[in-house]
């Protein structure tokens, strides 16, 4: 027989390894002060011990110095165009359209249970509507915003919550967009802002038991340190107006494909400075979607869409994302996303995305459970039925691949992917 837990005193938690534990504070080296003409962030960062990357965050103060008002669009990485981890000249990972991709993670995997910490810590829509806006918090000329926001970076957020080991070395690397009216939702005309005073935060642990790190030390010199996570690269396309079949050129090499997620972005609506630019995704136009890859259909049937309000049908897209996106070992993430703000039609409502799942297994304690799309060098594409309202747009697909990060007897970091 059996016993219930509540009455199983016998199970206990194990005592944790004697240690010690502090937040530590990286500032940039090249300077406290960045634009879009002064645009690179560098920001180095030595483990002296073992570093928990899911805590960490930026700390940045966005500084509205120009004449004209201006609202985040919607989240506090909105400004920012790409994230690299770089160690010893070698790049080991990177986020193109990097605001994109943190506002597409953050509606996705940062639900109604986590909007109201959302719109504090990254300055994202307040709660209370049926729906949530592309419009994140406003910024009046000559106000500033301080946020503290966790960054969308496999690297950093490993599986199983894996620490960077102790004795790695590296730079955060975070480029400001170069084209000043994407960076945000200003009201009448682009003008000028200031990124200042970042710092990157994280807790930094020190194991005392004189025996673990004695075998900590011996593994690393051995056979290296190991540790994975699951990051993004990025594939950008651009698809022409009107009706008729649009390809998207993929074409990814990866040894564990999880996933594709693709951000439809009006070409108008990211030229302009009083718009939407980072924040809306559109379907508009859009009947059909194939995604074809190494010569095979994901899934083997084409989805049907339809944004038209009388004839609703984005259940299954809306599905594969959620499946995409969902934490490790999870079936569904925990979406802000409802139907009226996925089929939205306008640039302050549209949050409709394409995607498809790959993965074989949802089992946290396996890996390479994606496809291997690195084994051959077939082509691979998604094609777009498109009717007449379909307008230009930039086509954003992120592929979900598993990495393994390696750190070596000689304190080199290394990648596979």
């Amino acid at each position: 027989m059996e016993i219930p837990s509540s009455m199983s005193y016998a199970m206990r938690k194990v005592p944790a390894v004697k240690s010690s534990a502090i937040l530590r504070s990286f500032a940039a080296s090249n300077g406290n002060s960045f634009t879009s003409s002064v645009n690179e962030i560098r920001i180095p960062i030595n483990c002296d011990g073992f570093l928990d990357g899911s805590k960490s965050y930026l700390f940045f103060t966005i500084n509205n110095s120009g004449a004209n008002a201006a609202g985040l669009d919607p989240y506090g990485l909105c400004w920012c165009d790409q994230l690299r981890i770089e160690s010893n000249g070698q790049v080991l990972e990177r986020v193109e359209r990097a605001g994109v991709y943190d506002t597409l993670r953050r509606r996705w995997t940062k639900g109604q249970k986590a909007i109201s910490h959302m719109n504090v810590v990254a300055g994202g829509p307040a709660p209370g509507g049926a729906t949530l806006t592309n419009d994140g918090a406003a910024l009046a000329t000559t106000n500033t915003i301080t946020l503290a926001m966790d960054l969308p970076l496999g690297f950093l957020n490993a599986h199983h919550g894996r620490a960077v080991p102790k004795g790695s070395s590296f730079d955060l690397v975070i480029r400001v967009n170069s084209t000043l009216a994407q960076c945000f939702k200003f009201t009448t005309g682009a003008t000028a802002f200031s990124i200042d005073n970042p710092r990157f935060y994280a807790p930094v642990y020190q194991v005392e038991d004189a025996e673990v790190m004695d075998e900590y030390a011996a593994a690393l010199s051995e056979r290296g340190i190991s540790w994975s996570g699951d990051s993004v690269k990025s594939y950008v396309n651009s698809v022409s107006a009107g009706a008729g079949t649009k390809t998207l050129q993929i074409n990814d090499r990866s040894n564990s494909l999880k996933g594709l997620i693709t951000v439809l972005r009006d070409d108008t609506t990211v030229a302009g400075a009083t718009t939407n630019s980072v924040g809306h995704s559109t379907l508009e136009g859009v009947t059909q979607v194939r995604t074809s890859i190494s010569g095979r259909n994901y899934p083997p049937d084409n989805i049907t869409v339809n944004t038209v309000a009388t004839a609703l049908e984005v259940g299954r897209l809306y599905a594969e994302c959620s499946k995409v996106l969902a934490p490790e070992g999870d079936l569904e993430c925990d979406p802000a996303v409802v139907l009226a703000t996925y089929a939205g039609l306008t640039e302050t409502s549209a949050q409709g995305v394409i995607a498809v799942d790959l993965k074989r297994f949802d089992d946290d304690k396996l890996m390479m459970v994606g496809l291997n799309t690195a084994a051959n060098n077939s082509p691979s594409t998604i094609e777009l039925q498109c009717v007449a309202a379909a307008t230009a747009r930039e086509a954003v697909t992120y592929a979900l691949a598993e990495s393994v990060w390696t750190l070596d007897g000689r304190g080199m970091l290394s990648v596979s992917i």
